[in-house]
């Protein structure tokens, strides 16, 4: 005969907390570009895989030249992405990023630094791969999501470029 866990609040919440991180890292998950064509249950089976951790304010995430991972979804707080001294991006809450280590594993091009205090979760490469083997068909949506969402960033930076170009 199974057992329910102790009445007592305090493990209900040490049992509650794990299943309330994983709804709300899906939650945020189906809200992403790279999740796009694929099932709440399959989402949700994807994010109890992801790997969470806490920084500081001031505390940096990567360095450009670091070896990629896997990619990073920011669950709460800001993060700045920065090349050279120089601000290419503010991340907030459900914003994905050092996507391009999922494909390539090659070095970060750039720095990620917390601005404020933030929870993250890592989607590693080898959780990815991993994935491919045991759901190649799930696997195949998310990597043809994740070819769009790098083109799309690719033609936001050339639009960039080409707009300093003009005006400098």
């Amino acid at each position: 005969m199974a057992t329910s866990p102790p009445s007592h609040p305090l493990w209900h919440n040490f049992f509650r907390q794990q299943d309330d991180w994983i709804s709300e890292t899906a939650t945020m998950c189906q809200n992403n570009t790279l999740f796009d064509g694929l099932s709440p249950a399959v989402i949700r089976w994807f994010a109890s895989r992801m790997h969470p951790r806490h920084y500081d304010a001031g505390e940096i995430i990567f360095h450009a030249g670091d070896e990629g991972a896997g990619a990073i979804l920011l669950r709460s707080g800001t993060i700045e992405i920065r090349n050279n001294g120089i601000q290419l991006a503010v991340m907030t809450a459900g914003d994905l990023f050092g996507e391009v280590a999922l494909v390539s594993g090659k070095e970060r091009t750039a720095d990620a630094i917390a601005t404020e205090p933030c929870e993250l979760v890592f989607l590693l490469c080898a959780d990815l791969d991993g994935w491919i083997e045991s759901r190649p068909k799930h696997a195949c949506t998310l990597l043809q999501n994740l070819g769009s969402m790098l083109a799309d960033r690719l033609l936001e930076s050339n639009r960039a470029v080409t707009k300093q170009a003009n005006h400098g």
